[in-house]
């Protein structure tokens, strides 16, 4: 039996998220935002205190049933969702390989919204090309950035909102990167307490080199398919990670990695730190022989 609604995915069942809980609108009003966002990545207030029922339904059923594996989530995707993630992008959103600005595509933006809701639905919707750009470090050093057409920005913030809502309950406390309402000033606030408190004698920083370019899409993959039996889905974010790179005029093609710059990036990234590295953050970085 269905409720009569469609979206992306089709019809769904009214069971399928639960039972809507009532969450207040001004939750994370005070919450502040201490990492840098990437385009259009939410906000924690955005997060707790803009978003629609459904998701709302979704968040509750993630934090009562950590385990619980979502048969339907394409539905979200709607016309409403696609909108708002149009307006989490910067004033001076970059344009991607289309030259498109966001001003520009906000000219008529529900026909532009009603159209890329249409071939989403469909099936049709395919991502562009990623412009990638060379961004100045220090010592002469760079760092790769990943330029999404706008369109193709919108999607992707939006994906990452409804993952957000699947994922963000189950995520440990202590995990802070690119965590909406949480910096590393929050980070060093325990730690700290921890020092001053004389638990811990030594501290170890540890940095996974090109972590975003060296994940595992296989894995990743595989990881989120133990939460997510929603092909439609599934198969949107494949697309937003098997795309081609335009670097100069040579178009590249990687089985490996994450696009750094995209909306949805970091949220994948901690979906795969959390579940993809049971044993230890220690091994993660390869320290196994460390001893305390």
């Amino acid at each position: 039996m269905t409720d009569g609604h469609e979206g992306v995915g089709g019809p769904y069942r009214s069971d399928d998220v639960g039972e809507l809980v009532a969450i207040g609108p001004g939750r994370a009003k005070e919450a502040r935002v201490g990492n840098e966002l990437q385009e259009g990545q939410m906000t924690a207030t955005q997060i707790a205190g803009d978003i629609s029922p459904k998701l709302l339904q979704v968040i509750e059923r993630a934090k009562r049933d950590p385990e619980v594996r979502f048969l339907s989530l394409a539905h979200l995707l709607d016309e409403e969702l696609l909108t708002r993630a149009y307006h989490r992008l910067r004033k001076k959103a970059a344009a991607g390989v289309d030259g498109i600005t966001k001003d520009e595509y906000g000219v008529d933006l529900a026909s532009h919204i009603s159209d890329l809701y249409s071939r989403l639905r469909g099936k049709r919707w395919r991502h562009q090309q990623i412009l990638r750009v060379h961004i100045p470090k220090e010592k002469g050093r760079t760092r790769a950035i990943g330029l999404s057409c706008i369109e193709d920005k919108i999607v992707q913030s939006a994906l990452a909102e409804v993952l957000g809502a699947v994922y963000e309950p189950v995520f440990k406390d202590i995990s802070y990167g690119f965590r909406p309402g949480r910096s590393a000033h929050d980070a060093l606030r325990p730690l700290n307490q921890a020092l001053f408190a004389g638990e811990v004698n030594w501290i170890l920083e540890a940095d996974i080199e090109a972590f975003f370019d060296n994940i595992d899409r296989k894995l990743l993959m595989k990881i989120l398919r133990e939460r997510i039996a929603d092909s439609s889905i599934l198969r949107l974010i494949g697309k937003c990670l098997h795309v081609g790179i335009l670097d100069g005029t040579q178009v590249i093609e990687s089985d490996r990695g994450t696009i750094q710059g995209s909306a949805l990036s970091p949220l994948l990234g901690n979906v795969y730190l959390h579940h993809g590295a049971p044993q230890s953050a220690i091994q993660l970085v390869g320290l196994e022989g460390v001893k305390a």
